[in-house]
């Protein structure tokens, strides 16, 4: 398990996409038909203290050379998250690992975006482990520690 605590500010556009369920196998999709391979990532985002956080969402950015989709992340109200990085069709062979960072915005009760005015954030880099299409990958834990006012 990695927990992490920092602050990077990073801006991108999203996929949209469903989380993994339990032990998915990896396979092409509608949006990713030149997919060839997939890794997951989980986790759950609380408080420095350990308090469950709310309004979770952020992504999975990984460099160009991974030749990989930018994954959106979104949680539930437990602060629990799941999402599936894709693998895409490239020259060469195929590569098992890379690494990337994973950023997860959240608000809580006390300190509401609306009233904030932004959300608190936390970064955390992360080796992601691909299994090729028709395989499960090992799923990345990646849990995160928000530090409040």
């Amino acid at each position: 398990m990695l927990v992490g605590s920092g602050a990077i500010v990073v801006m991108a556009c999203f996929d949209s996409q469903g989380p993994p369920t339990g032990s998915s196998v990896c396979t092409a999709t509608a949006r990713y038909p030149n997919a060839i391979g997939c890794a997951h990532v989980s986790g759950r985002v609380t408080s420095t203290r350990g308090v469950v956080l709310d309004s979770i969402e952020g992504f999975v950015r990984l460099s160009d050379a991974c030749v990989c989709s930018l994954s959106r992340i979104e949680g539930d109200d437990n602060g629990v998250y799941t999402t599936t990085v894709y693998r895409l069709a490239r020259p060469g062979a195929f590569t098992d690992t890379a690494t990337g960072t994973v950023v997860v915005l959240a608000s809580a009760p006390k300190y509401p975006r609306h009233v904030t005015g932004s959300a608190y954030f936390d970064t955390m880099r992360v080796t992601l482990r691909f299994a090729p299409n028709g395989a499960v990958p090992p799923t990345a834990q990646v849990d995160l520690r928000i530090p409040l006012p």
